[in-house]
């Protein structure tokens, strides 16, 4: 057993903050895969157009939504559940951290430094594809997250406290080595 140092008012309102940010993220995954659920026996590329295109007066000449309507147009109803039940999988691993790190659990704090800094050189490739402002920021945003829980769990790294006494083969607690 380990003895946690005391969150800070600071540290404890940004661990709630990420946890909240990761929750909200679990609810739009989770909309996305029902959303999507939803367009199986619709046509996906006339619903664009018409809730999308024509009221927002978009170019639809444009090369990228005549990419993208096209892509619409492509989807099977076995790859929209297919890629539904993705946001579904993806929503569950963000309601988990959210959960995680809402009640103050190390292991969620292992699991989003895995997972977002896993995501990190996607993100760079992204950037550098193409330069955008709101890019830039989900990339800075993301990094120092890292930062701030990566800084947390070497700041509170465990100590093993137990102990092997070889004179009566047994475990004593709170033990320190010489």
């Amino acid at each position: 057993m380990y003895h946690r140092q005391h969150l800070t008012r600071w540290d404890d309102w940004i661990l709630r903050g990420i946890a909240v940010y990761h929750l909200l993220k679990a609810g739009f995954f989770f909309a996305l895969g029902v959303g999507l659920l939803h367009f199986v026996h619709y046509d996906l590329a006339q619903f664009i157009k018409d809730y999308l295109i024509e009221p927002f007066k978009l170019e639809p000449h444009t090369r990228f939504l005549q990419w993208f309507l096209e892509c619409a147009s492509n989807l099977t109803p076995h790859r929209l559940r297919l890629i539904s039940c993705l946001f579904f999988f993806y929503s569950l691993i963000f309601a988990a951290e959210g959960v995680g790190l809402y009640l103050r659990k190390r292991w969620a704090e292992y699991m989003v430094v895995i997972v977002v800094s896993s995501l990190l050189p996607f993100e760079i490739y992204e950037i550098c594809l193409e330069l955008a402002w709101w890019k830039i920021v989900i990339f800075c945003g993301n990094s120092l997250i890292i930062a701030f829980l990566v800084r947390r769990l070497v700041l509170e790294e465990p100590k093993s406290e137990l102990l092997f006494d070889n004179s009566n083969s047994t475990l004593r607690a709170g033990d320190q080595r010489g």
